[in-house]
């Protein structure tokens, strides 16, 4: 029989007991595993990309963000109960949308990202964040990948975080208004084309566009090779360096 989650009505308590952060909101933030990982720079222009993607996105909520299957309004999004009930108790509108959001793998720039990356099994998404939608702090649990099926199922990447790898790159320069917040860190002042990565199961991390300008971004979730954690490695190890660009 399978293992399951048990949440106990709380996304947010459950995913911070299987993290190994400190949640000390009194240190001060660093670069890497503290936070986030600057990984590279990808120097391209994508604003084709983004014409491309933009008329086909969807305002998503926490309970519709990753539809599995096309019976999703009748079963109900596996986590989406215990994820309401925090934005409830929290005084937020469980309805809020939190970001604009299509598939891309037919994009053919996106898929060479990915490729660069050395991730297999990739799923590959286009957001576009607009003004006043918000992405509340959680950590991920990777709910719609094809292992999880949209159940408390355990995996194998519950198991070994490291099977796994998600990479956001920035499409777009910054514009004021616009964060992530990792830990205790904040991000912001990105540059067109800048790939983040961060350790998926430990890091606490939310998105906000208060803002006046669309922030589109591409978030690539895939198993990781050998290949790709040498390029985070590499990273981690050049953490204080200018980033190394990349052509595409």
């Amino acid at each position: 029989m399978n293992e399951h989650e048990e949440w106990g009505g709380s996304r947010w308590e459950y995913t911070k007991s299987q993290s190994g952060w400190h949640f000390d909101p009194k240190r001060q933030p660093r670069l890497g595993r503290d936070s986030f990982t600057p990984v590279c720079v990808f120097d391209h222009d994508f604003s084709d990309a983004i014409a491309q993607c933009i008329p086909r996105t969807k305002a998503s909520s926490w309970s519709s963000r990753n539809d599995f299957n096309k019976d999703i309004e009748a079963q109900g999004l596996y986590s989406a109960s215990a994820e309401e009930a925090d934005l409830i108790r929290a005084g937020a509108d469980p309805k809020q949308e939190i970001f604009n959001r299509t598939a891309a793998e037919d994009v053919a720039i996106f898929k060479n990202i990915a490729e660069y990356l050395c991730l297999t099994d990739t799923m590959i998404k286009f957001h576009n964040q607009t003004t006043g939608q918000m992405l509340h702090m959680h950590i991920d649990n990777f709910a719609a990948r094809p292992e999880r099926e949209n159940s408390f199922k355990i995996t194998e990447m519950d198991k070994d975080p490291s099977i796994m790898r998600r990479f956001a790159i920035m499409l777009d320069d910054w514009q004021m208004g616009q964060a992530w917040m990792f830990g205790n860190a904040i991000y912001h002042q990105w540059k067109r084309g800048t790939c983040i990565t961060w350790e998926w199961r430990d890091m606490p991390h939310a998105t906000v566009n208060a803002g006046w300008h669309p922030r589109p971004l591409l978030q690539i979730t895939g198993r990781q090779t050998q290949a790709t954690k040498d390029i985070v490695a590499a990273a981690e190890w050049n953490i204080d360096q200018p980033l190394k660009r990349v052509r595409l």
